[in-house]
């Protein structure tokens, strides 16, 4: 299976190991109502498979990124508060570029990433912003800020999506332009109402809009319902594989908690697509369970998790359509969430659509510094699309060396079944892939 398939039938891979949010602003200035504060956060990773999905036989390369946002607020008294923020990233990729062939390694690139404003009511209860910003909804299953970015790796084939490259590492995660309310009163209840706006050509610039209602209890979870809508996209631009997201309704329901147990963990969602401004309507869905529990009494409290996740595939036979859209999906609480595998989702497929997996989970933490984690992944195909089933498994540490810097290893194996993924690798042979990254915060 050619690039261009691989692209179309996966969705792509998005970069796996983007932080959710923002580390806490250090202050420069404190005075009176008023805080100026500056953010600058940063990965630098190096990355080698044994195999890569052009056929070519294994890739080495180097990516990065620094993002430094200054913020801002001024406190007016019964008036509420004012705040801001403006933030530059540079990006780039190095070496022979990624294994996905989404980079070349020849790419760099400054730009800005934040620039915001917000007023936030007396009580707290209300939040208004606006501008380039992150934006998450529930756990990133659908959106988790606008975060994939491409390099040169798909000119040759007449594809214009550079973003600057940094492919894995995400570190451009704002939505082009936004309006978000958030509601949080006293009690359970709190909602959030959005307007984004994407401004990668990857995602041929989505523009949406939705709201979310929250029930948030301290004792069981979060209970949550979501609706979204698609409003415009730039059809055939980029891939010219989203056109159909245009008019499309999207509904969510999940939930996540301990249900009031100690030591478990819960967590689920359903989404299903429905309709569309196009000749063919959206007729696709998405869901996933997931239960873990922690044996906080053993040594190192070790934590089992088990996840079981389906996304509808494409059927030529309907006259619908039901190849689920992934939307801006992203990591938000660990690898594996939800980019479904270091290999299999970044590079070789799938990428959630088209697909159902298993994943089984063990967690220890030997010192309160150090994490050690252990994934086995399975994929089998969905519905009639490309045939990239496949095993993965990926050993994993996250060590915290003070309070900035994080250093983060992963070792994975991948053994492609499924036709298609093996014709793009151009043979059946395990994937070993290598990265260490290292993390910085302020």
């Amino acid at each position: 299976m050619n690039k261009t398939t691989l692209c179309i039938g996966l969705g792509l891979a998005f970069g796996a190991l983007a932080v959710a949010g923002t580390a806490s602003a250090g202050t420069l200035y404190e005075d009176n109502g008023r805080t100026l504060g500056l953010d600058v956060s940063s990965m630098i990773g190096a990355f080698s498979a044994s195999e890569d999905y052009l056929g070519e036989g294994g890739k080495d390369w180097q990516e990065g990124y620094l993002k430094a946002t200054l913020t801002g607020s001024v406190q007016q008294g019964s008036g509420g508060r004012l705040y801001g923020g403006l933030g530059f990233v540079a990006v780039g990729t190095f070496g022979q570029g990624d294994a996905g062939g989404y980079t070349t390694g020849s790419e760099r690139r400054v730009s800005v990433d934040d620039a915001f404003i917000g007023w936030q009511s007396p009580s707290g209860v209300l939040d208004l912003s606006f501008g380039r910003q992150m934006f998450q909804l529930g756990d990133g299953f659908l959106i988790a800020g606008d975060a994939i970015s491409l390099g040169k790796g798909l000119e040759p084939l007449g594809v214009k999506v550079n973003r600057g490259g940094g492919y894995y590492l995400a570190g451009r995660k704002s939505f082009g332009n936004t309006a978000i309310a958030r509601i949080d009163p006293e009690g359970p209840l709190r909602g959030d109402v959005f307007w984004l706006q994407s401004n990668n050509r990857f995602h041929q610039d989505t523009e949406l809009a939705g709201v979310n209602l929250e029930y948030v209890s301290d004792e069981w979870g979060t209970a949550a319902f979501s609706y979204m809508k698609v409003l415009d996209v730039d059809k055939g631009a980029g891939l010219g594989i989203w056109d159909q997201r245009k008019g499309m309704n999207v509904y969510s329901v999940r939930g996540q908690g301990n249900a009031g147990v100690d030591n478990l963990f819960l967590s689920a969602e359903y989404v299903a697509q429905r309709g569309g401004s196009t000749d063919v309507k959206n007729h696709a869905y998405a869901w996933y369970a997931e239960a873990g529990w922690t044996f906080a009494d053993v040594a190192w409290s070790p934590t089992l998790n088990f996840r079981h996740a389906r996304f509808s595939g494409e059927d030529p036979s309907s006259a619908k359509n039901k190849a689920f859209d992934p939307l801006f999906f992203g990591l938000t609480r660990g690898l594996g969430t939800w980019f479904q595998g270091e290999v299999a989702s970044n590079y070789a497929g799938p990428a959630n659509s088209g697909n159902k997996l298993n994943r089984l989970e063990l967690m220890v933490q030997p010192r309160e510094d150090l994490t050690i984690g252990l994934q086995y992944w399975q994929f089998d195909r969905l519905g009639k699309g490309p045939e990239v089933a496949g095993r993965e498994v990926d050993l994993f540490a996250f060590w915290e060396i003070n309070d900035n810097f994080i250093f983060s290893p992963l070792i994975g194996v991948y053994k492609p079944r499924g036709s298609d993924v093996r014709a793009a690798q151009g043979n059946s042979k395990r994937n070993v892939y290598l990265q260490a990254v290292l993390m910085y915060f302020y």
